[in-house]
C-alpha cells in the first residue's frame, strides 16, 4: 500500500510538473512543392483558455515563440473549451503578448471553439486581438500562401477553395484535426494541425493511451508520407484533468526546406 501511494504521489507530481513544463521543439521539415526555403513558423495550438492559470501558461508559450523571431505565428485552433462560454477578457489577456509580434499571426478554428449548437463565440473575441482568423480563406505572407480551413468536426470545413493554380507553390494549410488530411488538395505543401495533444496522458516514451476522434491516425510529429505532408503539434494546453504525463506541452518551431 505504501509503495502504491508513493507511486501515485510521484506520478501526480510528475504530471503536474509536465503540464506546465513548456518544451520548444525545433524541426527542419523538407517538403516538395516549396519555394520559400528557410521560412520559419512558430506553432501554438490547443490553448484551451478557461482559467487565469491557462491564460498565464499561454502567455509564457507566446513569449517563447516571439523569442524565436519566426516569419509567421500559426494558431491552428482550440482557443476555448467546449461546454463553457468563452471568457472574452481572459482570452484577450492571454493573447495580449502577440501584439508585440514582428510577424503576422494567423489562426484557424478548432472543435472546442464551437458549442454544441454549432455556434462560435470565439470569432468576435479574436477580432479584438492581434490574431487574423482565416475560415476557409487564404492570405499571403512573404510569398507563402497561408490557408485557414474551418474545423472538421464542428465547423464547416471546405478545402475546395484551394484550387490548383490560384495560389503560391508554397502553401500552408492550418487544419485543426490531422485526420482530415486526405481531404486536403494535393496542391498544399504542408498541413499543420493540433487537436491530439500528443495523447496528453501517455505511457513512457510518449505512447498514447487514448486516441481522440480526428487524431486516431496521426498523433504527433512530422508525417512526410501522409496524403499531404503533415506536422502535428502536441499543443500547449489540456482538456479534462489539467494533467500531462510523458507528453509535455509543445511550442513548435518549424523551418521549412525545399525537398
Amino acid at each position: 500500500m505504501t509503495a502504491g501511494a508513493l507511486t501515485s504521489m510521484v506520478s501526480t507530481s510528475y504530471a503536474n510538473y509536465a503540464t506546465g513544463a513548456l518544451c520548444v521543439e525545433r524541426h527542419e521539415l523538407a517538403v516538395p512543392k516549396w519555394d520559400a526555403d528557410g521560412f520559419r513558423i512558430a506553432v501554438l495550438a490547443d490553448m484551451h483558455i478557461d482559467s487565469s492559470t491557462e491564460a498565464d501558461h499561454t502567455k509564457s508559450a507566446i513569449r517563447l515563440a516571439l523569442a524565436e523571431k519566426p516569419d509567421l505565428i500559426a494558431l491552428p485552433g482550440d482557443f476555448a473549451v467546449i461546454g463553457m462560454r468563452p471568457d472574452a477578457r481572459l482570452i484577450m489577456d492571454a493573447l495580449a503578448p502577440l501584439r508585440d509580434a514582428q510577424c503576422p499571426v494567423i489562426g484557424s478554428l478548432g472543435n472546442h471553439d464551437y458549442d454544441h449548437n454549432g455556434e462560435c463565440h470565439v470569432r468576435s473575441t479574436l477580432a479584438q486581438t492581434a490574431v487574423r482568423l482565416l475560415v476557409n480563406e487564404t492570405v499571403d505572407v512573404r510569398g507563402v500562401t497561408i490557408a485557414g480551413i474551418d474545423d472538421g468536426i464542428r465547423g464547416d470545413a471546405d478545402p475546395s477553395f484551394l484550387k490548383e493554380g490560384q495560389f503560391s507553390r508554397s502553401t500552408l494549410a492550418l487544419f485543426h484535426e490531422p485526420d482530415y488530411v486526405p481531404f486536403v488538395p494535393k496542391t498544399v505543401s504542408l498541413q499543420i494541425s493540433g487537436h491530439s495533444h500528443g495523447g496528453q496522458i501517455c505511457y513512457p516514451g510518449g505512447i498514447r493511451i487514448h486516441a481522440t476522434r480526428g487524431s486516431e491516425d496521426y498523433c504527433s510529429g512530422f508525417y512526410p508520407n501522409a496524403d499531404v505532408p503533415l506536422y502535428v503539434t502536441r499543443g500547449i494546453g489540456t482538456t479534462g484533468p489539467r494533467w500531462r504525463l510523458f507528453c509535455p506541452p509543445e511550442v513548435s518551431i518549424l523551418t521549412i526546406r525545399r525537398a
